[in-house]
């Protein structure tokens, strides 16, 4: 095939605008604006893994470490991971931000394709990412974008989010740290409010409300947290929370179940509920919360997305797998330990895929869980779900188990699952 130069091209664009064949000056900037392909292609099978979180890095990591002949990219527009288990840590002082920041510098030695971009679009029908560096095409897709909050939600919220970080997305945190050092000074009231499931990471609100007061506590700063809960009590390990609540920091946490708020007057700050108004001097407000915006434009749900149970392949495509908080129809918590271990099911079903196995004779995996909770500075409590496949009834059936008892010992398991994992997604191979 004979080269074009760019001096031919110009050439005959321009005379195709003159007579009108193109539709002139609209096709020149349609023609110039179009982004260029961001990698081109091999012929190796490419995957393509969005959002370079827990459920993200660890299936692009360990598709790459299981030798399959294929080209990993991950995309994620930050260059940087911070976990949000175990953040609250952080927001009480007890522990650096730095403890919980990783690079991706091992990840992309391991062989997967770092791509620091931000998704725009993605077209199924054409197996085709648009990303603000240009178009990506894809053989599979691995979908882990994580949440949006639904400000709109709560009258007044989205007026005001600027001034309000909700923390349960990575790096808010510095600015609600900021908030609270600042808090640390004036005193006054801490309002929190914890709505209705599903959200990212059930007991977080109850854990952070613990650490919360223990950091007034510690510091002796002259105020109170005040806990709106939409729920009746802690929708996960209530025993536990609740008796740190009233043993530990009784006058200095204020626990109210059972209390919708109706809205947020920041001028006045005052957080608006059905039975009156809330003062505060500082607030954290969880809103509802969906899954990313990226699964929406991808048409594959709405609020949450569903998976082709017990599988993690899309109801609506089986070339796109769905990871960690995005997922709606099961019973798996939306936390980190879920995201972790689903990546490590999809990255080994995915191999097989590529080896050439059909669906059919690719075992399904199920996820485990383990969440800890730290309600002081070295003592935790957590939970544990195990996931069945009922085939009767074409569900996923979860048992639980459960230590409400705060100990160090919990607290020194929690500092070793979590500094294992996040060795496992970035320390050396």
């Amino acid at each position: 095939m004979a080269k074009v130069n760019r001096r031919d091209l110009l050439k005959a664009g321009a005379a195709l605008a003159a007579t009108g064949a193109l539709g002139g000056g609209a096709w020149a900037q349609e023609f110039y604006s179009r982004p260029p392909t961001l990698l081109p292609r091999t012929r190796k099978p490419r995957v393509v893994v969005i959002g370079g979180g827990w459920g993200g890095t660890t299936v692009a990591r360990k598709l790459v470490q299981a030798g399959v002949e294929a080209e990993v990219v991950l995309v994620e527009q930050r260059p940087i991971f911070m976990s949000c288990p175990m953040s609250n840590l952080y927001l009480a002082g007890v522990k650096p931000l730095e403890w919980m920041v990783f690079d991706y510098t091992n990840v992309v030695e391991d062989g997967v394709v770092f791509v620091q971009e931000r998704v725009l679009d993605i077209q199924r029908d054409r197996r085709l990412i648009r990303t603000t560096g240009g178009y990506l095409g894809y053989d599979f897709l691995v979908l882990a974008p994580g949440i949006d909050y639904m400000y709109e939600a709560i009258p007044g919220y989205a007026e005001a989010k600027h001034l309000l970080p909700v923390g349960f997305k990575p790096f808010e945190h510095i600015a609600l740290r900021r908030m609270l050092d600042r808090f640390d000074e004036t005193g006054g009231e801490l309002v929190m409010y914890i709505p209705n499931p599903p959200y990212r990471c059930p007991p977080g609100p109850y854990e952070r409300a613990a650490m919360l007061a223990w950091r007034i506590k510690s510091k002796g700063v002259k105020g109170k947290i005040i806990v709106l809960d939409a729920n009746p009590q802690p929708i996960s390990k209530a025993a536990g929370f609740l008796a740190a609540f009233n043993e530990l920091y009784k006058g200095v946490l204020e626990y109210v179940p059972n209390t919708r708020i109706t809205g947020i007057d920041y001028a006045k700050k005052q957080v608006l509920t059905e039975l009156g108004e809330v003062p505060f001097t500082l607030a954290n407000i969880v809103p509802p919360m969906k899954a990313g915006e990226l699964v929406r434009i991808a048409g594959l749900g709405e609020r949450w997305a569903n998976i082709r149970l017990p599988y993690f392949l899309s109801e609506r495509d089986d070339r796109v797998y769905l990871l960690g908080d995005i997922v709606g129809n099961t019973p798996y918590p939306k936390s980190g330990m879920v995201a972790y271990v689903s990546g490590t099911i999809v990255a080994r079903h995915l191999a097989e895929r590529l080896k050439g196995k059909p669906l059919s004779e690719i075992p399904y995996e199920l996820p485990t869980n383990i969440c800890y909770s730290f309600v002081a500075s070295e003592e935790a409590i957590w939970v544990a779900h195990q996931h069945s496949w009922d085939e009767a009834a074409k569900r996923i059936v979860q048992q639980s188990n459960v230590d409400n008892q705060r100990s160090k010992a919990n607290g020194q398991a929690a500092y070793g699952w979590a500094e294992g994992i996040w060795n496992d997604m970035f320390g050396p191979a």
